[in-house]
């Protein structure tokens, strides 16, 4: 009996010390939760206004783990390890209930081993005396019970409120949290604001021009700047670049490329990747020569532009190109589109020839093989406008308007006509109170004509009229569109 009560308030003890672990346990874990995601919310803040650059990912990386570190170590590690004797349990228990009146403490001292000169009867009085205590308060169970459940209550809350706070809250916010703790992936890739830039390392001709995009990737601003320079350790120079129809993508030129350049895009505090352009010693093209050879049916003469470029011209012509090279080399070809290409020939000067129809809107651009049969960009890219050839317009020079006449007049009407590239064909059509139409041919010469001019007399006594009849007409000219087909157009009635 007297092992089994001192086994008893051993037991009571070590519950005791266990809630009061548990109790320091959950404290420690409101702090560290607290305190971690205060760290990790500025942290997102910080990086927001930083732009989620590579170097602010890092820092706010390595300073939100020291943060986590040192409160676990100091406010969960540290009290957990901390050893309580029986006594200093016992004497914790007296000030949760002074109604002990000081008794598991005097048992717990008399029965230690350190104090063998108690007589064993005192001590196996002062230990029963003590389970009596322990009974009346139920073995010690109530003594941590309201603090274990405060700090439940507080942990619980501190977690929904962080929870809500990510879900409703900014989405910097989501970015910043997803940048810190997702650290499997790299710094560059974490960062939700990036700037995707093209061509990003490349070789270019010597003198060539290059063109330049960049499309803002999770942002939006109204300017990109794209910063170069030529030489290591020189300052990057601004070169300011032009808004695209998306609202995220710009476009730039350098212009004249002689040495090897390192660029990259900032913009609204987001910077690209840095990127080189070597130069090398590739042809590109000195000089470019058009000749636009028109559809047959305009009758146009051909005609040449000696600095070609881009090129606008009717629907159906064809554009014949001379290229000039920097340097020689074997062929090239001409790029529509990205998606179709024609390809150029070589002459014996040295020049290229080659041609393409103009069929829809789009681009192109030369291509050069190099002296080792890599393919070089050799031009920048030129747009190519489709001008369509309009409708014919029509009217009546006489009478011009509404008249009243006798069933006996004769009536003449004439009609002019004009078009872009010629008229075809010009009708008169007039009918009798709304009746069936009657077709007079005014003009249909086999050579057309950008303007016509013709008249026709309407004899009303030959219609049979009585007062009240009325006759409407009205003329239609067709145009000799020859690629799409011909156009007509009436005049009013």
């Amino acid at each position: 009996m007297p092992h089994d009560s001192r086994a008893l308030l051993l037991d009571v003890i070590r519950g005791v010390r266990n809630r009061w672990r548990l109790r320091l346990a959950l404290r420690g874990a409101v702090i560290v939760l607290a305190g971690t995601a205060t760290a990790l919310l500025l942290s997102a803040r910080g990086l927001e206004a930083l732009r989620f650059s590579f170097y602010s990912i890092v820092a706010f990386r390595i300073a939100a783990v020291g943060v986590f570190g040192g409160l676990v170590a100091y406010w969960l590690i540290r009290p957990l390890l901390r050893r309580v004797s029986a006594t200093q349990v016992a004497l914790y228990l007296e000030e949760c209930d002074p109604s002990l009146e000081a008794a598991i403490l005097s048992a717990v001292e008399a029965s230690s081993e350190s104090n063998p000169a108690h007589s064993q009867q005192l001590v196996e009085q002062l230990v029963e005396q003590a389970i009596e205590q322990c009974r009346a308060i139920d073995h010690g169970r109530t003594i941590e019970r309201a603090g274990v459940r405060r700090h439940l209550a507080t942990l619980a809350a501190v977690t929904a409120a962080a929870v809500l706070l990510v879900i409703l809250g900014p989405a910097y916010l989501r970015h910043g949290l997803s940048a810190l703790l997702v650290i499997s992936r790299s710094a560059e890739a974490s960062s939700p604001y990036k700037i995707d830039v093209r061509p990003g390392n490349t070789s270019v001709p010597r003198g060539s021009d290059q063109a330049v995009s960049a499309r803002l990737v999770g942002f939006k601003s109204k300017e990109a700047t794209l910063m170069m320079r030529t030489s290591p350790g020189a300052a990057f120079e601004r070169v300011p670049l032009v808004p695209g129809t998306d609202p995220t993508a710009f476009e730039g030129m350098l212009f004249h490329l002689d040495k090897a350049t390192e660029y990259y895009v900032e913009s609204n505090g987001v910077n690209s990747p840095t990127f080189s352009m070597s130069v090398l010693d590739l042809p590109t093209v000195k000089q470019l020569e058009l000749e636009y050879r028109y559809p047959a049916y305009t009758a146009l003469p051909p005609r040449k532009v000696d600095t070609g470029g881009d090129v606008a011209a009717l629907r159906g012509t064809e554009v014949l190109l001379r290229v000039v090279p920097t340097m020689a080399t074997p062929g090239g070809s001409i790029l529509l589109n990205d998606s179709a290409s024609s390809v150029l020939t070589t002459q014996p000067d040295g020049s290229l020839t080659g041609s393409f129809k103009i069929e829809r809107q789009g681009f192109y651009k030369i291509e050069l093989t190099g002296p080792h049969g890599e393919k070089v960009n050799a031009s920048p890219q030129y747009t190519i406008d489709v001008l369509n050839d309009q409708a014919p317009s029509v009217s009546f020079v006489k009478p011009g308007r509404d008249t009243t006449a006798s069933p006996v007049e004769d009536l003449f009407v004439e009609a002019r006509a004009d078009d872009d590239f010629g008229v075809k064909q010009l009708q008169l059509h007039y009918s009798v109170n709304g009746g069936a139409e009657k077709t007079v041919s005014l003009f249909g010469g086999a050579k057309p004509l950008t303007e016509v001019s013709a008249g026709h007399t309407i004899y009303l006594e030959e219609l049979g009229l009585k007062p009240g009849d009325f006759v409407s007409y009205y003329a239609r000219a067709t145009d000799n569109d020859g690629v799409q087909g011909p156009k007509t157009a009436t005049s009013d009635i």
